[in-house]
């Protein structure tokens, strides 16, 4: 089987020039500054997918798919919109990560 190659560094390049950075990553997720947004590296490696913080504005998340979306073009990558996402800490201290994709009822 073959595995995709994820882009990370590409994405970190695209991240500072819309003035954000990675403030963490974990196999196929890439958490970004303030808690914006979370990208998730897909099983085709030029697909990113885009889950914003369930708390974000909706003009604000306008205007970062509106940047991702241009610098990705630029670079060979498509960022997808999915869906939103929360984070709760656990009893032991570690957070989880719910997604809603836009597909759920």
């Amino acid at each position: 089987m073959n595995t995709p190659q994820r882009p990370l560094g590409t994405v970190i390049e695209i991240l500072q020039m819309i003035g954000l950075d990675v403030t963490h990553q974990y196999e196929d997720l890439v958490f970004v500054s303030h808690n914006l947004f979370i990208l998730e590296f897909t099983d085709v490696g030029e697909q990113i997918d885009l889950y914003f913080n369930e708390e974000i504005e909706e003009d604000k998340a306008r205007e970062v798919i509106g940047k991702l979306a241009a610098m990705g073009e630029l670079h060979g990558l498509a960022f997808v919109y999915k869906g939103a996402y929360a984070l709760s800490e656990n009893a032991d201290e570690s957070i989880s990560v719910e997604f809603f994709d836009l597909t759920d009822p």
